[in-house]
C-alpha cells in the first residue's frame, strides 16, 4: 500500500540559494532515502523562520514546502499523513495537538547534550522535553552504533521496551550519484567547512595548516564557516580566529553558503581536513561533514577517536590521527603538498567508501520498512512517564503541566525515593512528635541529674 510520509526539520533543507546546515542535509536524506525506497509520497517540510530574510530559490519544488512552528499542527492536518518523521525530538514542542497518526523521531546527534555544552539555563526542563517526545514516538532511529548507546537509556526511561530491537542505525548518507572531482582541482587546496559552534574547537589544528602552508610555501586552506545560520551560539569565541584566517594571505574564507555552491568548492579541492579536540559531544557524533567531504572525492585527515576513524583507516580514504598531535598534523601535510599520488589515491578510496557505505539507497532500510506499515507502538497508551525534578536546586521553577499525548500521562515528579506527602497529614505527624519529644526531654534531663551526682570530688 503506498504512504504519505512527512518529514520535517527544524533547519534549511539543502535547496539553491539556503545555506546548507547538518540537520538540514540530514532530513533531506532521509526524505529522499524514502523516496527511492518506494514507500509513496514524501513530502518534506522546514522551519520557515530558518529562512527569514532569505529568498527560497526555485519556487515550486515538488514535496518542499517550508511551514511556520506556530501553526505546525495545521500544517500537519492539511497533509494528512500516514506517518511523521521528525528530525530531531526538540521540533515536538511545538505540537499543542496530540498527531492523529505514528510518529517516528531520528535521533541524529546528542542534542540534549549540546544544549548543555552551549549553555542551556535549564537543564531539567530539556530533559523533560526530551523524555517527552520520545514518550510520544512510535520509532526512532540515529544515525550512528556509537550514539545509540547513548540514547539507549533515555528511550527506556521514556517508556520504550527495553526488550524490543531499539533505534536502529542509520547513517548519515547521500546520493548514490556521487559527484566527480573536477579535472582541474588544486591537489594542495585543503578544505575545512562547518559552523562555529561551543563545543567544537577547531583553533589548534587551523592555526597550525596555515603555519606550515606559510613555512612551504605552497598549498591552501579554503575555509568555509561561521556562526550557524540561526545566531552565533558560540557567542563570539571564535572571531579572533576568524580575523586571523582572513587576514592571511594563503586562507580563503567563504561564509556559510548553499549545498550546491558548497559542493562545486569541494570538488576543486585534494583533501578535507577533519581534526578536532574530542569531548563528550564529539566522540559520538557521527559528523555529517566527513562524509560529505567523501562523497564529494576529498580524502579526510580525521580524528582518531569517533564512529569513523577504523572505517576511513580500514579504507585508506585519509589520515587518522590523534587531534592534539600536532607534529602528525606537520608531517601529513608536509608530505601531502606537492605529493598528488597519495591525494588521488586516497581520493578514490573515500569515494569507494561511501559508495558501498553511505549512500541513502543502502542505508534507509529500517525507517523505509516502518514507513511501509507505521503503526502504534505496542504499550505506549498504558505508560506513565515520570521525571524527577530537583526542587531544592530550583526552588523557585514551577512544576510543570500535566501534559497528554495520546493516552500516555507524562508526569513530573519531585527527586527523592518518596517525593512529598499530602499535605493533610502534617497535623498527624505533628502530634505523634509530642509524646516523643517529652520523653527525650526527660531521658535528657535525667542523663543531666547523673552527670553531676557523679562528678568526681563531690
Amino acid at each position: 500500500m503506498s504512504r504519505k510520509i512527512l518529514v520535517l526539520t527544524t533547519e534549511p533543507l539543502p535547496l539553491p540559494g539556503l545555506p546548507a546546515t547538518g540537520a538540514g542535509l540530514r532530513a533531506w536524506s532521509l526524505g529522499l532515502g524514502l523516496r527511492s525506497a518506494g514507500v509513496g509520497e514524501v513530502v518534506l517540510g522546514f522551519a520557515a523562520d530558518s529562512i527569514r530574510g532569505r529568498e527560497l530559490g526555485e519556487h515550486g519544488i515538488p514535496g518542499v514546502e517550508p511551514f511556520e512552528r506556530g501553526a505546525i499542527d495545521e500544517f500537519v492536518r492539511g497533509h494528512g499523513p500516514d506517518a511523521v518523521v521528525l528530525q530531531h525530538w526538540g521540533l515536538f514542542a511545538e505540537f499543542r495537538q496530540p498527531l492523529a497518526c505514528p510518529l517516528a523521531i531520528d535521533l541524529a546527534g546528542p542534542h540534549l547534550l549540546e544544549r548543555r555544552l552551549w549553555g542551556s539555563r535549564d537543564p531539567a526542563a530539556d530533559l523533560r522535553e526530551k523524555v517527552t517526545a520520545l514518550a510520544a514516538a512510535d520509532f526512532t532511529v540515529c544515525s550512528g552504533a556509537f550514539q545509540r548507546h547513548y540514547f539507549l537509556p533515555f528511550l527506556v526511561q521514556a517508556g520504550h521496551d527495553p526488550r524490543a530491537p531499539l533505534c536502529p542505525v542509520i547513517p548519515f548518507s547521500l546520493s548514490p550519484d556521487l559527484p566527480e572531482p573536477a579535472p582541474d582541482r588544486d591537489l594542495s587546496a585543503f578544505v575545512f567547512a562547518g559552523m562555529f559552534l561551543p563545543w567544537q574547537d577547531p583553533e589548534e589544528v587551523l592555526r597550525t595548516a596555515v603555519e606550515v602552508m606559510e613555512e612551504r610555501g605552497r598549498g591552501r586552506l579554503l575555509f568555509v564557516g561561521g556562526p550557524h545560520p540561526g545566531g552565533d551560539v558560540s557567542g563570539g569565541r571564535f572571531d579572533s580566529l576568524l580575523e586571523f584566517l582572513a587576514g592571511h594571505p594563503s586562507v580563503e574564507v567563504q561564509p556559510v553558503m548553499p549545498f550546491d555552491e558548497l559542493l562545486g568548492l569541494l570538488r576543486g579541492a585534494g583533501a578535507a581536513i577533519d581534526l578536532m579536540p574530542g569531548n563528550a559531544e564529539r566522540e559520538i557524533a557521527f559528523p555529517t561533514r566527513t562524509v560529505t567531504y567523501m562523497w564529494a572525492g576529498l580524502p579526510v585527515i580525521h580524528n582518531d577517536y569517533d564512529e569513523l576513524a577504523g572505517p576511513i583507516q580500514r579504507a585508506r580514504a585519509g589520515w587518522v590521527m590523534p587531534p592534539r598531535d600536532m607534529d602528525a598534523l606537520r608531517r601529513t601535510l608536509v608530505r601531502l603538498i606537492g605529493h598528488k599520488e597519495d591525494v588521488e589515491r586516497r581520493s578514490e578510496a573515500a569515494r569507494h567508501l561511501v559508495q558501498s557505505e553511505f549512500t541513502w539507497d543502502r542505508t534507509i532500510g529500517p525507517l523505509a520498512e516502518w514507513c511501509r506499515e507505521p503503526r502504534r507502538r505496542e504499550g505506549k497508551e498504558s505508560a506513565t512517564v515520570t521525571v524527577p525534578v530537583d526542587e531544592a536546586a530550583a526552588p523557585r521553577r514551577r512544576r510543570p503541566a500535566r501534559r497528554r499525548e495520546g493516552k500516555i500521562t507524562y508526569a513530573p515528579q519531585p527527586s527523592g525515593a518518596g517525593g512529598r506527602g499530602p499535605w493533610y497529614l502534617s497535623p498527624i505527624v505533628f502530634l505523634l512528635a509530642l509524646p516523643i519529644s517529652a520523653v527525650l526531654l526527660l531521658l535528657f534531663g535525667l542523663a543531666e541529674i547523673a552527670r553531676m551526682v557523679l562528678r568526681p570530688g563531690r
